[in-house]
Formats: structure tokens, sequence, C-alpha cells
């Protein structure tokens, strides 16, 4: 009886371990062919997503999905192939994860949105749904989605839009045609006071949730020629370029207070020389799998940590806010948003922007 007991245990017991192992999430690497398509699929831990690449015609096409950890292996049970001489697209198909179509196009990878009418014709049409716009109007913007909050710079204050309502928040006595003193934190928008000269001892606080505006005397007078790295949270980051210091602002309950030299990276500090934050202008980064960038005015999109870059659209002005995994960017007049799974959805449209566009959006 002993003896069946001390088995028993030990089943139990292998058992345990066994389900622990088998649902503890683990990094792993994993080749296997897919109708004659070589397929990698890759699991990373630390940043909980999935990575695949699919060899096909000596190219290498890569697709990034984020997601807990699955026991599940070789997600992908079907390739198919769609053809225009050289060009394709690979419409992968499998279990528990969800990809899109995979583009290669007059020599480069491209989102597949954006293939010629001879590729998109052949795409399955739910792949192809479009989003139906707004016709809004509000001084002059054309305002065609709101699920976001703008805050829009007039040269005296900003227009502000939401899902809800719109408005203008009034804040200096005098135009001001370019401001570079703006900063995002979590719940708001920070302009220093354009009305000081040389030096500034106030900020205007701009609420992304309701637009509303609250002065915030500072403790300290900061001269213009600084920058602000960046944010966590509601905490502000100043450098001072005239004083050489570095300031961390509370920005919900104004108390400000000078701090050792240091930068955010990937949301994890490390300390840093001030002579060095001000030679290069060092901005704080932040943890995302999604890297945009802009190259001869096409955006491109690399995921975190690979070299292979998918062409999302072309002749960009200019890249506005990138946030998690999504990218917010101006083509002329128009400002739209970019999701992996969704593609490009226009926002606002505004022909001021197509003469002056810098440091006037932003986008919560």
């Amino acid at each position: 009886m002993k003896r069946l007991k001390i088995f028993q245990l030990t089943i139990i017991g292998l058992f345990i371990i066994f389900i622990i192992f088998f649902l503890n999430s683990t990094n792993y690497t994993k080749e296997y062919k897919v109708d004659d398509i070589l397929v990698k699929e890759t699991y990373n831990k630390e940043d909980k997503y999935y990575y695949f690449t699919f060899n096909y015609k000596n190219t290498a096409i890569d697709y990034l999905y984020e997601t807990s950890y699955k026991t599940y292996r070789e997600f992908v049970k079907e390739i198919k192939i769609i053809k225009n001489d050289e060009d394709f697209c690979l419409i992968p198909d499998g279990k528990k994860i969800e990809f899109i179509p995979l583009c290669y196009e007059n020599d480069k990878i491209i989102y597949y949105k954006n293939v010629s009418s001879a590729l998109k014709e052949q795409l399955p049409s739910n792949y192809l749904k479009e989003e139906t716009n707004l016709n809004d109007t509000y001084k002059e913007i054309n305002i065609y989605n709101r699920d976001y909050t703008y805050l829009l710079w007039n040269y005296n204050g900003f227009y502000y839009i939401n899902s809800e309502n719109e408005k203008e928040i009034k804040l200096f006595n005098n135009e001001k045609y370019n401001i570079n003193l703006v900063s995002y934190t979590k719940d708001y928008l920070i302009i220093a006071n354009y009305d000081d000269e040389y030096k500034f001892d106030k900020i205007y606080r701009l609420s992304f949730k309701d637009g509303s505006k609250k002065e915030i005397e500072l403790d300290y007078e900061i001269y213009f020629d600084s920058y602000f790295p960046g944010y966590d949270e509601n905490k502000l980051y100043i450098v001072d370029g005239k004083e050489e210091l570095m300031y961390e602002l509370n920005t919900k309950n104004g108390n400000i207070s000078k701090t050792k030299a240091k930068i955010l990276k990937e949301n994890k500090w490390e300390e840093i020389s001030i002579k060095t934050l001000l030679k290069n202008e060092e901005k704080f980064t932040y943890k995302t799998n999604y890297i945009y960038s802009l190259k001869d005015k096409t955006l491109l999109l690399t995921y975190k940590n690979e070299e292979i870059s998918t062409a999302i659209d072309k002749d960009v002005t200019s890249i506005i806010r990138i946030k998690n995994n999504k990218v917010f960017y101006l083509k002329k007049d128009t400002l739209y948003v970019f999701e992996p799974l969704k593609g490009s959805t226009k926002l606002l449209s505004y022909f001021e922007w197509n003469f002056n566009f810098e440091n006037m959006i932003y986008i919560n």
C-alpha cells in the first residue's frame, strides 16, 4: 500500500511538472515547409510576440504578431500565392494567429493594401474592407475620423477636436509661427509660456480628455534654449541648455525639481551626462516591436531587432507621432494613421499644412 501511494504521488508530481513546463512561455525557433515555402517561426518571450519569415523566390518576407504564448507550434497550415509576372503576394492561413497578405512588388516588399490593381483584384475581399469616412468640418479642417483626440496649433493656441466636440483654446497674446517647447505626457500636452522672453517660469497644461487648460507656475526660471527629451507617465523632463540642468516636472500637481541627468531607453532608466544630453539632444525611447522610419519620402516598417523593411506608403511628408504599434503621418495636407492589421486610415486634412506643419499637429 505504501509503495502504491508513493507511486501515485510520483505520477501526480511528474504530471504537475509537465503541466508547468508545457504552459510556461519559452523562447523557441522552428523551421518547416508549407507548400514548398520555408517558414521560420520564432517566439520572443520578453516582448511577447511571434515572428515569422517566409522564403519564396529567393525573397524573405517577415511578419510579427503580438500575443501571449501559446503551446501550439507550426501555426501556418497553408499559403496561397497570387502572382502578376514577377510580383506576388503570399496569403498565410493557419490557427490561433491572424495573418495578413505579404506582398512583393517592383523589387520591394510592400504593404498589401498598396499593391497594384493587378494584384489587388486577386486578393480575397475580406482583406480589402474600407472604413466609412466622416464628412465633418471645423475651422476649415476636414474631419474624416474622430477615434482620436487632436490638438492643432493655430499660431496663438490650439484647435481641440475629439469624438464629442471641438473648440478653440487660446494661449498667447501674439501669434507664434513656430513653437518648439511642446511635449506629450500620458494625459496632457505641455507648452512653455511663449509670452515670456528668454526664460519662462510658467507652462500650460492641456488635457487630452476634455481640452481643459491649466496654467502651472514653476519654481524655477528656465531658458528657452532648452528642450523636452520625453516623459514618463505624467512626469515631463526638461533639459535647460544654458544652465546645463535637468528638471523633473510632475504635470499632475505642478511640482518641479532638479534631477540627475538620465534618459529613458525602452522604458528603462539610464544615467547619462548632461553634456551628452545637450550635445546630441537625446530623446527618450519607448518599448515597441514596431520601428517606423521615413526614407526618400517612403514610410517604412521594420520589426524590432530585424532588418527586413516593408514599404507602408509613399510621398509622405513627415512622421507626426509613433505610439505603440501605430504611426501617425502626414501626406501633403492630410493626416493618416497606420496600424499593421488595419492599414492606413485618413484622419484629417487642412490646407495650411501644405505650407507649415512643424510642431503643429498633436494627437492622442
